[in-house]
């Protein structure tokens, strides 16, 4: 991401917050940098609305609403403060289920060595996927015992349904953490975890691994000319037209504002030029008019670059190449597809 196009992108993305700011009485301290960078970039279509909207009924915001607008939008901490919610709940359970199995038969004393093991586990600093990793050992472990009591065995089960109502709302939270709530597609998140997986599967086993970085053209000027509204209904109309030209087994995801991404498996690089080219075709015969007039917005356009992952040559070094193709169709006039050169080991 050095190369001169992002510089010059973020020169011009600090021209334009730094004056907006002054103009709204924002204080020119990090955070409120960090939000009004952020919304010049047209990257936050969420947080640009929420400026919008507080902007509209009063032009200059207190320090009140620039603190909200950077916590709303920039909250790190969300998921930690929520994994640890998680963990303080098995070790409950976990405690529960160890002093059921402590206070039964002698043949129980294995399991119960696991489950104090287990706990003492969740007592240090893990991660989410590990927790989830604990459930499954402890719904292993307390299964193990079910031949004991009738007594033990009620309350054992009843201690595993908790056990595993708990996994289904982490499962669900961890769908959520992966989703974009605006398209419906993969976020950013969930793309950085499947391209890292697949790399080192096409490392170790030589899978076929191609990547597409689509960009809609001149999305600024739909924004400026006709509002964020409209900006999320045409992102919605790409969003859904390239999740159905993709098989199941491929990922289509929201990489950042107006950028999409889509990581195709077992699939040769000039195939993964024919999709490109057949979804540029596709959104550019389509007709986007705005729901509440009718106005037809003109053609939309995709810029594409496409990739195809060299064995070793690791995920920074693929998803450059494919971002340099992209913006190959940009200095082309935009609306093309390009390919990347393969890369320099």
């Amino acid at each position: 991401m050095d190369y001169s196009e992002l510089s010059d992108k973020a020169a011009e993305n600090m021209r334009l917050a730094l004056p907006l700011m002054k103009k709204h009485g924002v204080p020119m301290t990090p955070d409120n940098y960090a939000v009004w960078y952020e919304h010049v970039s047209g990257s936050n279509i969420e947080l640009s609305s929420a400026i919008s909207s507080l902007i509209k009924e009063n032009p200059v915001l207190t320090q009140l609403q620039c603190k909200s607008l950077f916590k709303q939008f920039f909250n790190v901490e969300k998921e930690r403060t929520e994994v640890m919610e998680i963990r303080q709940e098995l070790a409950r359970l976990l405690k529960e289920i160890a002093n059921f199995v402590y206070s039964s038969v002698n043949t129980a004393d294995k399991t119960n060595q696991q489950l104090n093991t287990i706990l003492a586990d969740i007592n240090r600093d893990l991660s989410a996927e590990e927790i989830h990793q604990v459930v499954d050992d402890i719904v292993a472990a307390t299964r193990s015992v079910m031949t004991g009591t009738d007594l033990l065995s009620e309350r054992l089960n009843a201690a595993v349904v908790d056990v595993q109502n708990l996994k289904k709302e982490m499962d669900a939270t961890k769908r959520e953490s992966k989703i974009d709530v605006l398209t419906g597609l993969a976020n950013r998140r969930s793309f950085d975890d499947v391209i890292s997986k697949v790399t080192k599967d096409a490392d170790s086993s030589g899978l076929d691994v191609c990547l597409i970085f689509c960009d809609i053209d001149l999305f600024r000027n739909i924004n400026d000319q006709h509002g964020y509204l409209v900006g999320d209904q045409v992102l919605r109309v790409v969003a859904n037209t390239l999740k159905d030209s993709v098989k199941g087994r491929d990922l289509v995801a929201r990489y950042g504002g107006e950028e999409f991404s889509i990581v195709l498996l077992n699939t040769s690089l000039q195939h993964a030029k024919n999709l490109a080219e057949n979804i540029r075709k596709e959104i550019a015969s389509k007709r986007v008019q705005r729901k509440d007039t009718r106005e037809a917005l003109g053609m939309i356009t995709l810029s594409f670059g496409t990739a195809r992952y060299e064995k070793q040559e690791g995920v920074e070094s693929f998803m450059q190449r494919a971002d340099r193709a992209l913006y190959m169709s940009k200095r082309k006039g935009r609306n093309c597809v390009s390919e990347a050169p393969p890369p320099i080991i």
